[in-house]
């Protein structure tokens, strides 16, 4: 199973005029391997814009056909990843498959296992206006459902606000391996770094999510954002 999701915030704009009342495009596309457009990155106020820089979005893998005698899932060793453009280092598992969907002004990168039985993302983007703290919780809500709403059994969580200000939402959906159906469990943070936002999500299968997870919050809490940088 394969994750790299696209978002558009062409819409935004107009999203944010209904933004309270309920409102995201729905998503029809459910093949994971192409991009799904979508209007769900919203902004606080309903103010024209002219387009802006559309703003993709992140992980969860697709479901494909599994070889016979999968090797066991596990992260064996780190490897060093580097942006050209200077605004993104972190570790990333080695000999996993990266997917870069990233386009003008926004970053978005997937990293997904070569069965697809685990996944990492990051998606960096400006908004095209200011969101209020007070909202980036509704937001970041509308952005996920957007993202990975269309994936069977799709269900999250009401996000967390943790110490450090990050918001978290924890989800769950069903995903094929081979020919047997298996619980995908995914975490999904959302940080604002100077005008940016970073998303980062990570997930595994069960029961391996738990066995993993140590590795995916040290390759998150050792991530290198230059925020002062430009989205090439």
């Amino acid at each position: 199973m394969y994750f790299h999701q696209r978002l558009s915030i062409l819409l935004i704009s107009a999203i944010a005029a209904s933004l309270f009342s309920a409102c995201s495009k729905p998503n029809t596309d459910n093949n994971f391997s192409m991009p799904a457009n979508d209007s769900t990155k919203v902004s606080p106020t309903a103010t024209p814009t002219t387009a802006s820089p559309t703003a993709t979005a992140t992980v969860a893998p697709k479901a494909t056909a599994a070889p016979i005698n999968l090797p066991e899932l596990e992260i064996k060793e780190l490897e060093p990843y580097k942006h050209r453009s200077g605004i993104l280092a972190m570790d990333v598992p080695k000999g996993w498959k990266l997917i870069d969907k990233s386009q003008a002004g926004e970053l978005l990168l997937t990293w997904n296992e070569i069965a697809g039985r685990a996944t990492i993302s990051i998606n960096i983007f400006v908004p095209p206006s200011e969101i209020p703290e007070n909202r980036l919780n509704d937001v970041f809500t509308l952005i996920l459902k957007g993202m990975y709403g269309n994936l069977n059994d799709f269900e999250m969580k009401s996000p967390v606000v943790e110490s450090t200000g990050n918001i978290v939402i924890e989800w769950t959906s069903t995903v094929t391996i081979g020919n047997k159906k298996v619980k995908f469990l995914a975490n999904s943070s959302l940080q604002r770094r100077n005008n940016k936002l970073v998303i980062f999500t990570f997930g595994a299968i069960e029961p391996k999510f738990s066995e993993l997870k140590d590795y995916f919050v040290k390759i998150a809490n050792n991530q290198v954002i230059n925020a002062s940088l430009s989205i090439p």
